[in-house]
């Protein structure tokens, strides 16, 4: 006689917990010179310093939020949830860059571009990570 025994069940949260650890710690540490230089990053970018603050202060806040949220037991809806603020970001950086509502630099420009893309990259690998639950 011969038991049947079901597979091991594989854990396939490792993506999806990655890329949200990783996008909190980048963008925690990110939001340090947004918070302590927001004044020479303005006269760099053009970016107001009331904006460069309050980017900073978000970010700091997203890197502890998320980094929790990928710790969770049931990761899935946290992940949801920061795909989401990513391809918002992505958004928002690019209207931002485009719109004429800041006196933006060039490097102002590039910031707000690179943060698009930033987020559109590590928001897709976080999309991946998801649907191998």
């Amino acid at each position: 006689m011969t038991a049947i025994t079901a597979p091991a069940t594989v854990a396939t949260d490792g993506l999806l917990r990655f890329a949200m650890r990783l996008d909190a710690v980048l963008v925690g540490v990110t939001g340090v010179p947004f918070v302590a230089a927001a004044g020479w990053l303005s006269a760099l970018t053009g970016i107001p310093v009331a904006v460069e603050y309050g980017l900073g202060v978000f970010f700091l806040a997203y890197g502890v939020v998320v980094y929790l949220l990928a710790g969770l037991a049931r990761v899935r809806p946290g992940g949801i949830a920061t795909i989401a603020a990513n391809a918002l970001c992505t958004v928002g950086f690019t209207a931002a860059a485009f719109a004429g509502v800041w006196p933006l630099t060039g490097w102002g420009v590039a910031l707000l571009l690179g943060g698009a893309a930033y987020t559109a990259v590590i928001g897709a690998v976080q999309y991946v990570g998801l649907r191998r639950l």
